[in-house]
């Protein structure tokens, strides 16, 4: 099972937020990577009032990243 965890934090004269997603393993991490990019992406966007992101620009392309980003299983 997979959890979510997020983090605030004081930095300087605003918060930081940190979001960190618990896996039981690497697997499927080529699959979630580009998501999270995507919609802290698209926060982002939302915030600051430029435009949304597209999907389509960071999956498949990213997973590859990703996936190497994984521990080496042994």
């Amino acid at each position: 099972m997979a959890y979510l965890e997020l983090r605030l934090s004081t930095v300087d004269a605003g918060t930081q937020l940190e979001l960190v997603h618990h896996m039981p393993g690497p697997d499927g991490i080529g699959d979630f990577g580009p998501g999270w990019e995507f919609y802290l992406d698209a926060l982002v966007a939302s915030r600051d009032g430029t435009p949304m992101p597209d999907f389509n620009d960071y999956y498949p392309s990213m997973r590859d990243y990703f996936t190497a980003l994984a521990p080496a299983q042994g």
